[in-house]
């Protein structure tokens, strides 16, 4: 399959139409845009090689009608000098150096319309990708939008079933309950047996350290 046969068909399609209608279209995007972005490299190097042979006949082409012209006029020297026999070699070669001048002008005319063809293509797939990448971006922002809306509307409908001050309040009465336990169980911790004896323990060595300290002062 020709670069022009699988650019028309890359090109044929109608990308909305496409796009629209895929399960997934920012997937589908993708392998549109890496499908463009192969071909345009290829159309890329089919237009530099295309561009270089159309120099090459050209240059061909320039060669055979200068070397046409130079024989005529060697013709015209050898005439001049009343030499027919030289005269008409020299016409000779200016009739075959004039038939290759024709067929390479064909061949470099050719080569130009292909390559005008080449050059079309490529722009035709530049504009495409192009189109391809803003329809993409478009429908990531479409996509990005709709998540938001329903995280909204999910936000909404949590809202609605429990307001922030109900939410508030029922946070408040858990913290109050947990405070009135803990409140409750340091009560009880005090009014122990054990709890008792730890604050006589801790009376008794608070009053030897004061016993030590008027000792050492002198104190009675």
């Amino acid at each position: 399959m020709s670069i022009f046969t699988r650019i028309t068909d890359l090109l044929s399609a109608n990308i909305n139409a496409l796009l629209d209608s895929a399960e997934d279209p920012e997937r589908m995007a993708d392998e549109y845009l890496r499908q463009l972005n192969s071909e345009l490299y290829e159309a890329k190097t089919s237009v530099a090689s295309a561009m270089a042979d159309a120099h090459r006949l050209n240059m061909k082409e320039a060669q055979y009608l200068a070397e046409t012209e130079s024989w005529q006029n060697k013709a015209a020297a050898a005439l001049n000098a009343n030499n027919e026999t030289l005269a008409k070699a020299a016409l000779a070669r200016k009739v075959d150096a004039q038939k290759l001048a024709e067929q390479y002008t064909k061949q470099s005319d050719a080569q130009d319309e292909q390559v005008a063809q080449l050059q079309d293509a490529l722009v035709k797939l530049e504009t495409r990708i192009a189109e391809t990448r803003a329809k993409r971006e478009l429908i990531i922002a479409k996509k990005n939008r709709a998540q938001t809306q329903e995280a909204m509307q999910r936000v909404a409908r949590g809202v609605s079933n429990t307001s922030a001050l109900d939410k508030l309040d029922q946070l408040e009465q858990r913290v109050d309950d947990r405070l009135a336990r803990a409140d409750a169980m340091s009560k009880l911790e005090a009014g122990t047996l054990e709890s008792k004896f730890q604050d006589l323990e801790r009376e008794q060595e608070i009053d030897a350290e004061l016993a030590e300290l008027k000792r050492k002062l002198g104190q009675s």
